[in-house]
């Protein structure tokens, strides 16, 4: 990309902040974080595919959610 080599720095930088964030969240949780906003499935579909009740998908991701902003804050 021809992004600016300042921008393009940042970008890292946010990424690797991110990545050790992600780190620091119980494997599981962070397993679902990834499926929902890597892959892109719904709250509903990953409760399908782990088995779990969708409410549970949905705090634990809520609970990721504010934990990453927390720990990005």
């Amino acid at each position: 990309e021809d992004d600016d080599p300042e921008v393009v720095m940042a970008k890292l930088s946010d990424a690797e902040a991110l990545r050790g964030c992600l780190q620091t969240l119980p494997t599981q949780r962070r397993h679902l974080v990834l499926l929902a906003f890597v892959q892109g499935l719904s709250h509903g579909e990953i409760a399908g595919k782990l088995g779990v009740p969708l409410g549970t998908v949905k705090s634990w991701i809520r609970r990721s959610l504010i934990a990453l902003k927390e720990c990005l804050g």
